[in-house]
């Protein structure tokens, strides 16, 4: 697919992103503030969106063709012809922070964003409506929860039923996320809410993928539970490579506040930990100690970028 050059403007303050939606006939770099979803586009109609989050580390894309299977994955999840979408997509990650990169060092470290729609209509397989840009990442708020931690809130929000959609896929209807953190909210500030399972077993956060230190192994939950996160299998990986033994389990309540630590992957951030565990009534179930320096939390995150 070519890339068109026509919106490229120069002298600009902020960022550029590429969009095309060929029902407006848009296609090309433009400054982000521009980039508009048509109101019949179906990404806001029904908010069918499959989406991907990376970002940068030394000013480089990190993990990209993890990200770019999973999209695949959820592309086709969507009945969304994958291939070629995700090889334009590919060579646009690299060009967008190129691009941008006098944003990109005055910003350190940033996001990247990948959305795409079917258009406006389930038939015309052709028209996909996407976007490749950058976003600014909080790095206080990193800073923050990787020193200080951040308090976990298990909410009474219940995560959607695989034949709903299917959980592997990353997408933009995100309401369960947004009632779930709107609840942890109300209880601690700055908290992230775990949504529960149909068995009463707890999943995955807006922000995090979730994994418990027992005795000298991580358990985390089934991978048929959760969205494949990305950091996870990658906190998963050297785990492993440092003899670290990893199981996944139904994660109940009893299994967190029995754990030695909570640990929190999310692409933003990294890898963090668990400050408390509190219900959704506010209830404090367990605090829990900043890990010390020869804990297995500091032992991944040494390894990690």
């Amino acid at each position: 697919m070519q890339i068109d050059d026509e919106f490229m403007p120069t002298g600009l303050a902020g960022p550029v992103g590429f969009f095309c939606c060929e029902a407006i006939g848009q296609h090309g770099w433009l400054p982000v503030e521009q980039i508009r979803l048509p109101i019949d586009d179906l990404g806001f109609r029904q908010g069918v969106t499959a989406v991907e989050r990376l970002r940068t580390y030394h000013h480089r894309p990190f993990a990209v063709d993890r990200h770019l299977k999973r999209l695949a994955q959820t592309l086709r999840s969507l009945r969304m012809e994958a291939k070629v979408l995700i090889d334009t997509i590919e060579r646009l990650v690299d060009e967008v922070v190129d691009r941008n990169q006098n944003w990109v060092d005055q910003q350190a470290d940033v996001g990247i964003t990948i959305w795409a729609t079917p258009g406006r209509s389930l038939t015309d397989r052709g028209a996909a409506t996407y976007a490749v840009h950058l976003n600014r990442i909080d790095h206080e708020a990193v800073r923050r929860r990787r020193r200080e931690g951040q308090s976990v809130v298990l909410t009474d929000v219940r995560q959607p039923a695989p034949d709903c959609w299917p959980r592997s896929a990353k997408v933009r209807s995100r309401m369960h996320y947004f009632l779930a953190d709107q609840q942890s909210e109300s209880v601690r500030t700055g908290s992230t809410g775990i949504l529960v399972d149909e068995d009463g077993s707890w999943t995955e956060s807006s922000v995090a993928s979730l994994a418990l230190v027992v005795g000298d192994e991580l358990v985390f939950a089934p991978t048929d539970r959760v969205l494949p996160g990305i950091t996870q299998s990658i906190v998963r990986e050297i785990a492993l490579e440092h003899g670290i033994a990893c199981r996944h389990q139904p994660i109940q309540t009893g299994d967190i506040v029995d754990a030695q630590c909570v640990l929190l992957m999310g692409t933003d951030t990294g890898l963090w930990f668990a400050i408390e565990l509190l219900d959704c009534r506010g209830n404090q179930l367990r605090s829990f100690r900043r890990p010390t320096n020869d804990s297995i939390l500091t032992r991944l995150q040494t390894a990690m970028p």
